[in-house]
């Protein structure tokens, strides 16, 4: 069984010969992972801000659907005041009714229907806490 010295020397060894290596992929990826972890936020932005809105608009729901002018695969959250399209979260420059066109309207959330985050972190328990 090796030593804790010949180990912590190894470890030291492949620190000084690996180690600059490891900083410049580091700094090498950090800026596409800060991209990435923003397009996240961005898009959880637009969920929460569609759902919102439509809480304060009578008999209002959401829709999730895709831009068929955007050059990007991002959702993009149609908000309805009963049958009619009011508002897009993010907004985009397509017109509503074509944005919902050919979607099926039958899938649309309302904002009662969804569960409110302590519903969601106690069906995550495990045991007796949760999946009551």
């Amino acid at each position: 069984m090796p030593s804790k010295g010949k180990a912590v020397g190894t470890i030291v060894k492949w620190g000084v010969k690996y180690g600059p290596h490891v900083v410049v992929l580091a700094q090498q990826a950090k800026d596409p992972a800060m991209a990435a972890a923003q397009k996240a936020l961005d898009r959880q932005k637009a969920r929460r801000r569609a759902i919102e809105h439509a809480a304060t608009v009578q008999d209002g729901s959401v829709l999730k659907t895709f831009d068929p002018r955007a050059d990007h695969s991002d959702p993009v959250w149609v908000v309805f005041a009963g049958e009619e399209p009011i508002a897009s979260h993010p907004s985009t420059t397509t017109p509503l009714p074509e944005l919902v066109a050919k979607s099926d309207l039958s899938t649309r959330i309302r904002p009662a229907d969804l569960p409110s985050p302590a519903q969601r972190v106690r069906k995550q328990l495990p045991g007796r806490f949760g999946r009551s």
